[in-house]
Formats: structure tokens, C-alpha cells, sequence
């Protein structure tokens, strides 16, 4: 559907040059990406005292790629890793979801801490209105996020009477006290969650780097947003996809990136007809696409992964999901 209602724009690609060399580069540098987001987890789930090897680390990050496609923003992929972990350890379920919940969030940061550091790199765009809006977002995200993850090496505001009060709301309570309960591990061991940090910050520099070489292979010769106006601009585009609306973000990463670019357009030239406007949107549209076409690449991968696991699956999410009843809700609640 998504393609047959923009078949006018994507009609586009067969008049330009595609630069495949440069597409395979995107598709190389969003792999290394993926290899650092699975570290990441790694790194976080040794960190409470589990074992859990790059291989095995490696496997459930290309079955949660692949279900990332079939699930509503990226509920599906968390929901298979958290239960193919927590069936070797039934009594760690709050940890393994900890984990989980904590990965979302250092990969929420690093895309809005990237966003708002590039926002004052001189070689960017000064941006418009519209997109000094984003921006502030982008700067209340990243220290929201620094702000987070110093309180939870206090003690004593995990032990605080604000969280002894929300673990004995109705719905949340149950959740609160689980997660705060995981997060003690990491009170002992800051250098765990810095090294995560760092992975997230250098795995979402790489996909929003693959974004930009999407943009140069499908736009050649036409007029689009420099790198550093995809590191700004990018971020919160990629933040909305995740929310759980459409399997995968479909359309909704595709109609923000077009915005970005329809913005970016007003804010080089104030003046533009709607024309230019209308083409600036469909260049940021063939750009998503051409992302898209990268998730859909390596999500096939873990389609093969999935395939050969289907079995394991079907009984570990019962099996996780009759233990602990809130890990679905935990699962929806830790996007990025």
C-alpha cells in the first residue's frame, strides 16, 4: 500500500543514477551498527551476572531484526529476545526485561544526544522554525536521558518515597518495582552502563551515517540535506518510527523523513514554490526507502534465523509470557 500511494514519486528512480557502490556502503556501515546494538545488549546482560556469548548475543539481535518487520514499532523484536533469554532463566525474567528496558533507552539517548551535539556543529544548516522545534526536543532528550541515568546510580532514589509510591499504583506498580529491583545490579558497576553508552552512541552514528549514503546513492544530482543536516534532522524521525503504530515504523518513518527534508528546503530557501517543497518531500521519501530497503535486507537475514528457530520461539514467549504477565507491557513501553 505504502508503495502504490507514492508510486508517483518512487516513478522518479528510473530517471536517476544510482550510485550502488555507495548503497553498499550503506548497507556495510548499517551491519557494523547492528553488531554494535547487539554488543550493547551483550554488555548489559553479563553486566547483571548472566552468560551470554557475542554469538548467542548475535543470533537473538537478527531474530529481534527480523521481527521488528512483523511486530508494531519495535515491540515484536524485544518481546522474542526478552523470552528466548528468560526461558534458560525463569526466575531472572525482571532482569532479562531490565536489560531490555535499559538498551531502549541508552538507544533513545544516543540518537537525541547525537542530534543536539551536530546542532552546533558550524558546518550544519542554521535551521528554520519548525526545526528549531526538534532541536530543543533533541537537547531536552539528551539531558533528560544524562539526568536518568545519574539518579540511577543513587541509592537512594531507587530506595527514594517517590518509587516506593509509584511500585503502588494499580497498573504500573508491579513494573516500577521489578525494573528498579534489576537496576540495583548496575549501581556497582557504572563502567557497564558507560560502555553501553558508548556502543549506543556508536551504533546510532552509524545508522544515521547509512542514511546519509542512502540519500547520496538515490538523489544523485539532486539537491538534499548535507551529513550534518542528517544527523540533526534524522534523530526524531527515527524516535517516531519506533512508536508501536505500523509493523516496523512503515510509513511513519518514510512521511518524517519527508518532512525533515520539506523543512530543510524552507529553511535554505525561505521563498520556495511549492514545487521545489513538493520535490524536496519526494527526495526525503526515495531516501526512506532506500533506508528501508537496508532494514528489509539484513531483516531477511534474520528471517533465515528465524526460520531455523521457530520452535524455540513459539514455546519460549509462552512459556516467558505465563511467568510473567507485564512482559509485554514492558516490552511496548522501552522504544527507540
Amino acid at each position: 500500500m505504502l508503495l502504490w500511494v507514492n508510486r508517483h514519486d518512487l516513478i522518479q528512480l528510473q530517471y536517476r543514477k544510482i550510485l550502488w557502490g555507495v548503497f553498499a556502503a550503506a548497507l556495510g556501515v548499517r551491519v557494523l551498527s547492528l553488531i554494535a546494538t547487539f554488543s550493547r545488549w551483550r554488555l548489559l546482560v553479563r553486566g547483571i551476572g548472566l552468560p551470554f556469548s557475542f554469538r548467542e548475543s548475535f543470533r537473538l539481535g537478527m531474530l529481534g531484526e527480523a521481527c521488528n518487520l512483523i511486530g508494531p514499532g519495535a515491540v515484536g523484536g524485544d518481546l522474542v529476545k526478552v523470552a528466548l533469554l528468560a526461558k534458560d532463566y525463569p526466575h531472572r525474567i525482571a532482569s532479562v526485561m531490565a536489560t531490555v528496558f535499559l538498551d531502549r533507552v541508552l538507544g533513545l539517548w544516543s540518537l537525541f544526544f547525537l542530534g543536539a551535539v551536530a546542532s552546533i556543529l558550524p558546518l550544519g544548516t542554521k535551521p528554520g522554525p519548525e526545526l528549531q522545534y526538534a532541536i530543543w526536543i533533541l537537547w531536552g532528550g539528551a539531558a533528560a536521558g544524562i539526568i536518568g541515568m545519574g539518579l540511577m546510580f543513587i541509592p537512594s532514589f531507587t530506595h527514594s518515597r517517590l518509587m516506593h509510591w509509584l511500585t503502588t499504583w494499580k497498573f504500573i506498580g508491579r513494573i516500577v518495582k521489578e525494573l528498579m529491583d534489576s537496576i540495583q545490579l548496575y549501581q556497582g558497576k557504572p563502567q557497564i552502563v558507560v560502555g553501553a553508552a558508548a556502543l549506543a552512541l556508536f551504533g546510532h552514528f552509524g545508522f544515521l551515517t547509512s542514511f546519509y549514503f542512502c540519500a547520496q546513492a538515490l538523489n544523485s544530482g539532486q539537491d538534499f540535506p548535507g551529513y550534518i543536516d542528517h544527523i540533526v534532522g534524522l534523530p526524531l524521525p527515527e524516535a517516531i518510527s519506533a512508536i508501536p503504530l505500523t509493523p516496523g515504523g512503515l510509513g511513519v518513518l518514510e512521511k518524517a523523513v519527508s518532512w525533515f527534508y520539506q523543512q530543510h528546503q524552507l529553511t535554505v530557501l525561505p521563498d520556495s514554490t511549492k514545487e521545489q517543497i513538493a520535490t524536496a518531500g519526494s527526495n526525503g521519501l526515495i531516501t526512506a526507502f532506500g533506508y528501508r530497503l537496508t532494514m528489509l535486507i539484513w531483516g531477511a537475514v534474520g528471517v533465515l534465523f528465524y526460520l531455523a528457530s521457530r520452535g524455540e520461539i513459539r514455546k519460549a514467549v509462552d512459556q516467558t509470557s505465563n511467568d510473567s504477565p507485564n512482559l509485554g507491557t514492558v516490552g511496548g513501553s522501552s522504544q527507540t
